[in-house]
């Protein structure tokens, strides 16, 4: 199963933590896996190249690991910016949850409670 959380700093999303192998079918041939990849790969390049803000980013191919946290020192609009396009991200994981139950978990967190 993939787990994608969410970070929350009041109103706003500042990046997200997602791991894991969708298990829907044979690696190469995941569909869910390819859209949760897609997603999160989209939302980052986007905040790069639109937002102008380079976030911190942490892979492990291996596992299904892939966290995103915004860079410290942004803009008040960078940080805008990218929580909307963090928000745009997650809907679209959580429309992917709705349709693959047993495949995907999204969740939100506080960022004061994740260490």
């Amino acid at each position: 199963m993939i787990r994608a959380a969410f970070f929350r700093e009041g109103e706003r999303l500042t990046g997200f933590e997602c791991e894991g192998h969708a298990g829907y079918a044979e690696s190469g041939s995941d569909i869910v896996c390819a859209g949760v990849s897609a997603l999160l790969t989209a939302c980052a390049n986007a905040i790069e190249a639109l937002v102008g803000a380079a976030p911190e980013i942490r892979t492990n191919e291996e596992i299904g690991y892939l966290k995103l946290t915004l860079p410290r020192g942004i803009t008040p609009r960078q940080s805008e910016d990218a929580s909307l396009l963090l928000k745009a991200a997650r809907l679209g994981l959580e429309d992917i949850n709705r349709q693959y139950p047993d495949n995907v978990r999204v969740i939100t967190k506080d960022r004061r409670s994740c260490t």
